[in-house]
């Protein structure tokens, strides 16, 4: 039985009349991996006839190939694609075997195979070889505009009540989504957001459409990308298919599937005289990289400290590799901003072994899609690979001009300025919550997680990733110099998706009298998510958060002060508008409710006379929610409130409290923190009156 490799060998002779029969195994089944402006060298002799080697190549590309030998081999050359068809053959000639600027017709994996010329034998043909690819430098075409009768159309469909969203992105920088029904270029969503939030869902073939009318379009890339936003009815994998309509003529559609959470991208090229056709697909994967680690790293240009350079992303060449030489422990922040055209730049660091040690799509703390990796620690000294690329790599859509510019440390945060801490005894982390003071007073950080888990002082592990790694003037022990408190998830444990809360305790001021000053970092993925700098008094409790989407993005939280211990405060609830229409209990009453990001309370009230004793109960019954109760009486002042009922349980009562005077009073379920917190969930509450 013949092996592939035997079987590609015959569908290679057939085109240049070399019908042989194959004596041995051919070099390698898959074909050797070439980088392009790097030599690769085989074998021709008796037995091995024939040497095949590979490439990864992008429609429109321009290559050209070329086979020589210093033993005077008689050479021949073909270029197939993954089916075996051929692209282009060459046979010698005066400047040796040269398949001159070919332009590729299609993403694909490409074979070249160098064999022995017609005519040649095994005895005057053996000997080695050397075999050079060459790939044009990718040229940015300008957009152009096409007139159209009756204009472009993008088009969604799938048939569940998923709640699945769709994007275009023209070849301007436009982009076109629920949030943003239209673009300068003329594209508009037409649609609306079908499933939204599983609220009013149809499985009658939902479909969303952005479309160009009639005129001028632009020409060039446009970016299709599908968003499994919710399953609303199960978590079940969801088949789509995302078609094209230009000027009345249907392109080739893509299809997919994706679970919840995931992102697919897609491309259609639309050229000026019309025609168009699809680019590669497939589901966003965020760590991917654009070529084989061996391309990436063959030849990459050398990159100097504070000299930017510029250069284009194109689909025939979507990335670019850059080298510099670092020392172990220095640190260094790169930027990779788009110049022109349509580019959503993405940014990977590889070490000296070609490991991802960090990556950035979207500059969060600029609120732009140009990416930046601040302040990066190297652990290793050594030669360091920057990968210019664009989101989605290989399958993206988008396409331009940046600079990339490599720089030591900056100081840059959310809408301010700030000086990360030096921190060299602690280790790096994946998601690093610093605490820096200036007392001896005894300071609680604590964070908890998207699973409900608090790491603090008594908690220093926890099972998703937190860790605690400096707790200082902890139990008033003092600190080695200035206190710090430090909890940190560990570097390659990417943090689970999900809101973080973070808690800052004034415990006990251990004797020491001087005000206390505190300042708070939160570090995610090298990007300082948020500074601040507050002045508690004893007991009082700060409380923010932070979330981290699926695609890794940040959003900071509010921060502010909840009370102290003892009295939570319900200050930061803007609770007054809802009073007069909130629901009326009577005792005896138990009601359900829930609390949410976008819901962090619930107002009920009730008819109390002097003298009556009321018990208000708030149960936690799903989610990670961690309760909290206020009662505020008839002139609007908070007179009994209630964290935790214990300290076994979250749960919050407010027990046996005599009412002053007669009147309506208003109860509010709410979440630790309140308007700070960020735990969820539903909840019983039950009220009681004792005449």
């Amino acid at each position: 039985m013949f092996s592939q490799v035997i079987k590609r060998y015959w569908r290679l002779m057939m085109p240049l009349t070399l019908l042989l029969l194959v004596p041995g195994v051919l070099a390698q089944d898959a074909g050797r991996t070439i980088t392009p402006g790097v030599a690769a060298s085989g074998t021709l002799d008796a037995v091995t006839v024939a040497q095949v080697y590979t490439f990864t190549g992008a429609a429109g590309q321009t290559v050209s190939l070329t086979a020589s030998s210093e033993d005077n081999l008689s050479l021949a050359l073909l270029l197939t694609d993954s089916f075996g068809a051929q692209v282009a053959q060459a046979l010698p000639g005066d400047a040796g075997t040269v398949i001159n600027s070919i332009e590729l017709p299609a993403n694909d994996s490409y074979y070249v195979t160098v064999l022995r010329a017609p005519g040649a034998t095994a005895t005057d043909s053996a000997g080695t070889f050397q075999l050079l690819l060459e790939i044009a430098s990718a040229e940015l075409a300008e957009p152009g505009q096409l007139l159209t009768t009756s204009g472009v159309q993008f088009s969604l469909t799938w048939d569940t009540t998923a709640d699945l969203d769709l994007e275009v992105r023209d070849p301007l920088g436009g982009s076109i989504y629920w949030t943003r029904p239209s673009a300068d270029s003329g594209g508009t969503l037409l649609s609306g957001n079908v499933n939204q939030g599983c609220e009013v869902t149809t499985a009658n073939s939902p479909t969303e459409t952005v479309s160009w009318r009639s005129g001028a379009i632009p020409t060039g890339s446009y970016e299709v990308l599908v968003f499994f936003q919710e399953g609303c009815e199960n978590q079940n994998p969801v088949t789509f298919s995302a078609s094209a309509v230009v000027d009345g003529v249907p392109i080739d559609t893509l299809t997919g599937s994706l679970l919840p959470g995931q992102v697919f991208i897609g491309s259609f090229v639309i050229n000026a005289d019309g025609t168009a056709r699809t680019g590669l697909s497939g589901v966003n994967a965020d760590l991917s990289l654009p070529a084989p680690l061996d391309q990436i790293l063959a030849n990459p240009v050398a990159i100097t400290r504070d000299r930017p350079v510029q250069d284009v992303i194109t689909s025939q060449q979507p990335y670019k590799a850059y080298a510099f030489t670092a020392q172990a422990n220095d640190v260094v922040s790169i930027s990779l901003g788009a110049t022109s055209g349509s580019l959503d730049p993405f940014l990977l660091l590889l070490d000296p072994n070609g490991n991802i040690v960090d990556s950035n799509d979207d500059d969060l703390l600029a609120d732009t899609r140009n990416s930046v990796i601040r302040n990066r620690t190297l652990v290793l000294g050594g030669n360091y690979t920057i990968v210019a690329t664009r989101y989605g790599t290989n399958i993206g859509g988008t396409e331009g001009a940046f600079t990339l510019n490599l720089t030591g440390a900056v100081t840059t945060s959310f809408g301010q300025t700030a000086v990360l801490p030096d921190l060299p005894n602690l280790p790096n982390g994946a998601l690093e919550v610093s605490l820096l003071w200036n007392t001896g007073a005894d300071l609680q950080l604590l964070v908890r997680d998207p699973a409900g888990d608090a790491v603090f002082d008594d908690v220093p592990i926890i099972p998703g990733g937190g860790r605690l790694a400096a707790n200082g003037n902890v139990n008033c022990t003092p600190a080695v110099g200035s206190p710090v408190s430090y909890i940190y998830w560990p570097e390659g444990r990417l943090p689970s998706a999900g809101a973080y809360e973070v808690e800052v305790q004034f415990q006990s001021q251990c004797n020491d009298t001087t005000p206390v000053v505190f300042t708070l970092n939160v570090v995610v993925g090298e990007q300082l998510v948020n500074s601040v700098t507050v002045q508690p008094i004893l007991g009082e409790r700060y409380v923010t958060s932070f979330t981290i989407d699926l695609n890794g993005q940040i959003t900071p939280g509010e921060g502010g002060v909840f009370g102290t211990v003892e009295r939570p405060s319900v200050d930061s609830l803007d609770y007054v508008p809802q009073v007069s229409g909130a629901q009326v209990l009577v005792s005896g009453d138990t009601v359900t409710g829930s609390i949410r990001l976008n819901k962090r309370f619930d107002v009920y009230v009730f008819d109390g006379r002097a003298g009556d004793v009321v018990t208000v109960g708030m149960q936690a019954i799903s989610g990670i929610l961690d309760t909290t109760l206020f009662l505020v009486d008839p002139n609007g002042f908070q007179v009994a409130q209630n964290d935790d009922a214990s300290q076994e349980t979250t749960d919050s009562v407010i027990s046996g409290y005599t009412l002053p005077e007669d009147g309506r009073y208003i109860i509010i379920a709410t979440h630790f923190g309140a308007a700070f917190g960020v735990t969820a969930g539903d909840y019983t509450l039950t009220l009681r009156l004792n005449s």
